[in-house]
């Protein structure tokens, strides 16, 4: 390069020093988010730890954060009528074939079993009670992390072993076995969750569909007690429980094809409750001990009416069908109150039903003829269903959400448990005692007493809920 050229570059770099000396380059404009920062003297570490902080916050903003959304109810249609006829199948086989025990109770006392006592004889019922009602604790928890399937067909099996075994039994203890706890068993994995699948599929009317449902059990002592009677008269103890069992066999199978979970488990549900966070709620503690109470006495006329009216000359066609009129009573107990319940309120009907419930069991005092005895089988079957079909519903009213129904029914159910395990054993000893009179006049207190804990449950809910309908 000659001098001349590098003298021509060197003054062309020269000038352009000094037009960028004049006119200098703007500064890069700041983000929005820190433009105060740089009017202000923070220190390069401080605007780093900042610009960080804001970004985060941005992407707290843009995730969303999950939530629980209350499930919509079809509150009829095709699918929810099949799930309530395999719900009804599936109780007119488990609470059903409980209410025919006063059958099994006639026939040990007297054929079976002459050597014991009615009170160790009803310990095979009240054990089979007993563990309907507190699988509910296993049950309910198991139900509402979706485990329907496995329930049902666990407790299918169970229940149909069960029972033929109880055909097979020659010794009270293998009774005892079989019939108490392999067939209690067996019903209380199937029971919770077959009353509890209606609520996938109606809320608003809940009650109704419960109360249609439950008719089942009642069906089940109509028909159940009638033919166990017809079957030991004219087949034999062994014959009539063994056809028995392939009808509660089919009735199952098509129970559990009719019933199919609508609604799956929630992840994002609000944790579900502890025991211990349940019964912190006044209403609940109140209601489950009147639920306790209750079953200590209301189960006394289900077991031994039928020994009632044999034991005071009745008729031998009438002591057949005593029975049978209770449930027959019941079904119209557990369809009327719960078309009100919907308006007025379970836990108010409940109260209602179970105050008669205690009343009509003192006028058992006055049945000593075909004709009161008549009377007084319906009325009981009519209240003391009624009653009967309310416990769900009013233990549902209390869930807070939908993912705690299992819950709350099972730890209600386990309390109930206890009394239904206690109750009849109880009236049986009092009855080997002291006649008839005794059992009476303790079931009608219980039962009472019951009601009056469930006047406090409604007082305390009402003042929780801030209306009359609870």
């Amino acid at each position: 390069m000659s001098p001349q050229e590098i003298l021509n570059e060197d003054e062309l770099r020269a000038e352009e020093s000094a037009a960028m000396a004049a006119d200098p380059l703007p500064p890069p404009v700041p983000d929005s988010e820190t433009t105060t920062l740089q009017n202000q003297p923070h220190s390069p570490i401080s605007h780093t730890v900042v610009e960080k902080t804001t970004t985060e916050e941005d992407v707290e903003k843009a995730v969303p954060k999950p939530t629980h959304v209350m499930p919509t109810f079809p509150e009829g249609g095709l699918r929810a009528w099949l799930c309530i006829a395999g719900s009804w199948l599936a109780i007119f086989v488990t609470f059903g074939y409980s209410n025919t025990f006063g059958v099994f109770q006639d026939y040990y006392q007297f054929i079976g079993y002459p050597d014991q006592s009615a009170s160790n004889i009803s310990w095979v019922g009240s054990v089979q009670l007993f563990l309907q009602f507190s699988m509910g604790a296993i049950a309910g928890p198991l139900y509402d992390k979706g485990y329907f399937y496995h329930l049902v067909i666990t407790g299918s099996v169970i229940y149909i072993v069960g029972l033929f075994m109880t055909s097979l039994c020659k010794e009270f203890w293998q009774t005892v076995l079989a019939q108490g706890i392999c067939v209690g068993l067996g019903i209380g994995l199937l029971f919770l969750p077959a009353l509890s699948i209606i609520s996938h599929y109606f809320h608003r009317r809940r009650a109704l569909a419960i109360g249609i449902a439950v008719t089942g059990s009642s069906t089940g002592g109509i028909c159940l007690p009638i033919m166990l009677n017809n079957l030991i008269a004219s087949h034999g103890f062994r014959h009539a429980v063994q056809y028995t069992g392939y009808l509660i066999m089919g009735c199952l199978l098509f129970s559990i094809i009719l019933m199919k979970p609508r609604i799956p488990p929630n992840p994002n549900a609000p944790p579900r409750p502890s025991p211990k966070q349940l019964f912190a709620s006044l209403p609940y503690t109140l209601l489950c001990a009147a639920l306790f109470f209750i079953s200590e006495g209301i189960f006394f006329p289900i077991f031994y009416l039928q020994v009632y009216a044999q034991l005071h000359g009745v008729s031998h066609t009438l002591v057949f069908y005593t029975l049978a009129i209770l449930n027959a009573a019941s079904v119209f107990g557990r369809l009327t109150p719960n078309m009100l319940a919907d308006s007025f309120g379970p836990l108010n009907l409940s109260f209602i039903m179970s105050v008669c419930s205690g009343i009509i069991i003192w006028a058992m005092f006055g049945a000593g003829t075909n004709g009161g005895l008549i009377v007084v089988t319906i009325l009981y079957g009519f209240f003391s269903g009624a009653y009967v079909s309310m416990m769900s519903p009013a233990l549902i009213s209390l869930a807070h959400n939908f993912g705690e129904i299992g819950m709350r029914m099972g730890m209600g159910m386990l309390v109930m448990s206890f009394a239904a395990l206690s109750g009849t054993p109880i009236t049986g000893a009092l009855l080997d005692r002291y006649g008839f009179y005794a059992p009476i006049i303790w079931s009608g207190v219980c039962v009472l007493v019951g009601s009056a804990l469930t006047a406090a449950s409604i007082y305390f809910q009402i003042r929780v809920k801030g209306t009359w309908k609870v």
